[in-house]
């Protein structure tokens, strides 16, 4: 009785689909912003991998930013992250090669925060 009732869970389902096709949940990735910086700020992943990071920002009033574009690789993310409303995007690049992403804020008369070192690197084997 309690065998029948284990295969109609629909989570169990799930999990065995997942491995019967041989795909993996997408990895998740929290990445934290602020001060002109990102943490983690280097991210490795392999090719056609989809990963869904959870962007938030730290700072209590400055506003960032994540761009990190390359069309060939089929990476196309400019999104503000504003402080206290966390962003969520899913990245899945179909080659491998080295990208640079950073925030692409600047006020007037200043250095842009990518200048001041607000960058990270994402690594596609």
């Amino acid at each position: 009785m309690h065998t029948r009732y284990f295969w109609k869970c629909p989570v169990v389902l799930l999990l065995l689909s997942h491995t019967v096709h041989g795909q993996e949940p997408p990895r998740e990735i929290a990445i934290t912003m602020g001060d002109y910086h990102y943490a983690p700020d280097v991210i490795e992943m392999d090719r056609g991998q989809t990963v869904i990071l959870h962007l938030s920002n730290t700072d209590g009033i400055t506003p960032h930013n994540f761009t990190l574009v390359d069309a060939s690789a089929g990476l196309d993310v400019d999104t503000d992250i504003g402080a206290g409303t966390p962003v969520r995007i899913s990245l899945t690049p179909q080659r491998p090669g080295t990208w640079t992403w950073y925030c692409n804020k600047k006020l007037p008369f200043m250095k842009s925060h990518r200048d001041r070192g607000m960058q990270g690197t994402l690594v596609v084997r």
